[in-house]
């Protein structure tokens, strides 16, 4: 009888450590994983490529640009460069330029995506009138939304605007941009960069 209630004992003891020890690694788990999910809504560029690549013409050169770069685009047919921040990331295309009080002259923001597909923005809590120019993988212009005005804040539904043609890249510059510079679709432009160091 001693014998078993000994043994049901060291059971019970052994057990309680084990229970101590998986809910210890649970807990150290699951701080991982939070750890994890936070460092990536923060600094995403810490789990992803330091380069982006753009097909670079019809002939599927590629051309790499590094991240800590100045980007440019450049208008082929216009002697136009306007220097671009790249977004790159899901939060950055969901981000894009909302609460931004104004965008410098002559620069914009460009959109990365990984592959061509119909794109889709809206202006929700976007400040400033923006013109948006859809590039194909190609690097050609396939559509443009000229003078998308801002959504008022305290309106929940924004109207949306979906590319007609496949972009891999999108560009938001300044309203008035286009009709200023004559963009128009089936430009073409070119990518560049100057390294930081």
């Amino acid at each position: 009888m001693r014998l078993s209630l000994l043994y049901g004992f060291i059971s019970i003891k052994i057990i309680k450590l084990s229970m101590r020890k998986f809910l210890t690694l649970f807990l150290i788990f699951i701080g991982a994983v939070i750890l994890t999910v936070l460092l990536f809504i923060i600094y995403p560029n810490f789990f992803l490529s330091r380069k982006i690549t753009f097909n670079a013409d019809i002939k599927n050169d590629i051309k790499e640009i590094p991240k800590n770069s100045e980007p440019s685009i450049s208008f082929v047919d216009k002697n136009l460069i306007i220097k671009v921040e790249l977004e790159t990331t899901p939060y950055q295309w969901a981000k894009g330029l909302m609460f931004r009080e104004n965008l410098v002259d002559d620069t914009g923001m460009l959109f990365v995506f990984p592959s061509e597909g119909t794109r889709t923005f809206w202006m929700k809590d976007t400040l400033i009138p923006i013109d948006i120019v859809f590039i194909s993988k190609d690097l050609v212009v396939t559509d443009i939304k000229e003078n998308f005005e801002p959504c008022p804040t305290s309106q929940f539904i924004c109207p949306t605007y979906s590319s007609k043609k496949l972009s891999q890249y999108v560009l938001e510059v300044n309203a008035g941009f286009v009709l200023k510079n004559i963009i128009k679709i089936g430009d073409k432009i070119e990518l560049t960069s100057a390294e930081n160091n």
